[in-house]
């Protein structure tokens, strides 16, 4: 009896010496990381989440619908307003928004009658190049690149660049870009992007805030934390000169280094991805994936400081892949959430985010204010039946990649839905034009 204890013990022991040396064996224990079950999901009372897709017209067609079925773009946009359009632009091709979506939706609040506000198309790709001029290092990427697809607008094919460059011709000064860039130094392993200012506060200048709000990842039984700091970018309009704080809004500088905030000049975050595959630790690019080109990738390793954080991308390390989802969705709950995301499925890269023989054209854009159940659905509906990989793109497989990572970004919210029962499907179809709700 004895001796069958003590090889137990031995066996206690040796099992825990391999949790906390985090042996490569390991990388497949999801369950030691306490995930949310089903009940947690499925909460009574828990509000609808309406999806609103449209299929089958032009970018501009489908974008003008879904936003015409959700009650007319004044909904959501005032006519003061400050407009953050937030897109994929780090890739091209189907790595990439859809121009002719993006210009749809611009389009929309220019038309506002009697619109005083503005546009900023802004976005973190996390890349730089220091051969060009100072103002341009960041001006690179999927902003430069004429793409294949996706960049067709009434046949001319645009960049990000080009497209703005049109509204300007046009006489629409208040159409701008800006381009944030990681804040501090970073290590050579991916991306970079760096040196781009921190700042405390919208009076100290443009950069990004890194705040006291942590995120915390436990694995291995609580054997190991990946800890990562919310940070967020401040940015001046280059129309109005007016400054925006990415979690507390627009703010006027004094020129003596104070300042106020401006509540008559409303921020609108409006979250403009592409669906596309990304892999096996999200599965799929979307609205929950497109909030790691807001965040600063310097702050925690990969970058300098400070000591004893990773940054949003690297939580988790190659054990936990899905975990980046974490902060992504503390970053929703404590910093900014999306006031409405539009995913452009004009093509859907199922096999490439970049190769054009691995993408489908689809015809559809996706909206809603609930970016778990939008994500879903685009997953389950577009992406998997492409695919046909259970592994990385079925949101019903409990240990697929989008899936695990869908959960982790819903409990860290602690809202919104992955309950296809709670989901509410308005479609329009310009083929046969129907709407059907479902």
């Amino acid at each position: 009896m004895i001796k069958n204890i003590n090889r137990r013990f031995f066996l206690y022991l040796s099992l825990l010496a391999v949790a906390i040396a985090g042996w490569p064996i390991l990388r497949k224990v999801n369950q030691w990381v306490n995930l949310p079950t089903d009940a947690q999901h499925n909460r009574p009372n828990q509000p609808t989440s309406d999806i609103y897709i449209s299929r089958g017209g032009t970018p501009q067609q489908n974008v003008s619908k879904v936003i015409e079925m959700m009650g007319g773009i004044e909904r959501f946009i005032g006519k003061n307003d400050i407009v953050v359009l937030k897109p994929n632009f780090q890739w091209w091709n189907q790595g990439k928004t859809n121009l002719a979506a993006t210009k749809g939706f611009i389009d929309l609040v220019l038309g506002i009658p009697g619109f005083k506000g503005e546009v900023i198309i802004a976005e973190n790709h996390h890349f730089m190049d220091d051969s060009r001029p100072e103002g341009e290092k960041d001006n690179i990427r999927g902003w430069t690149h004429f793409s294949e697809i996706n960049g067709e607008i009434e046949g001319i094919n645009h960049n990000m660049n080009t497209l703005i460059e049109l509204y300007q011709k046009q006489g629409y000064k208040n159409v701008t870009k800006y381009h944030w860039r990681d804040g501090g130094p970073k290590r050579d392993i991916w991306g970079n992007g760096q040196n781009g200012g921190i700042v405390k506060s919208p009076a100290e200048g443009d950069g990004y805030v890194w705040t006291d709000i942590d995120y915390i990842f436990t694995g291995f039984m609580g054997l190991k934390e990946w800890k990562v700091k919310m940070t967020y970018p401040v940015f001046t309009s280059k129309y109005s000169g007016i400054t925006i704080d990415f979690k507390n809004g627009a703010f006027k500088r004094d020129g003596k280094g104070g300042g106020s905030y401006l509540p008559d000049k409303p921020v609108k975050f409006i979250n403009f991805p592409v669906l596309n595959t990304h892999g096996e630790d999200t599965g799929t690019t979307s609205s929950i994936k497109n909030y790691m080109g807001i965040a600063d990738l310097s702050c925690g390793s990969w970058g300098l400081k400070p000591e004893g954080y990773v940054n949003v991308h690297a939580c988790g390390g190659k054990y936990y892949e899905y975990a980046k989802a974490g902060p992504l969705g503390c970053f929703m709950k404590t910093i900014r959430k999306a006031d409405l995301n539009i995913v452009t499925a004009e093509w859907v890269g199922w096999g490439s985010r970049t190769e054009i023989t691995k993408a489908a054209r689809t015809r559809t854009i996706l909206a809603s204010t609930d970016p778990i159940a939008l994500d879903y659905y685009g997953a389950k509906n577009l992406v998997y039946p492409l695919s046909h990989n259970g592994e990385y793109h079925n949101p019903d497989n409990p240990k697929s990649s989008v899936r695990k990572f869908l959960e982790l970004a819903q409990k860290t919210l602690g809202e919104e839905t992955l309950d296809e029962k709670k989901m509410k499907i308005y479609q329009y179809d310009f083929k046969s034009e129907f709407t059907n709700l479902t």
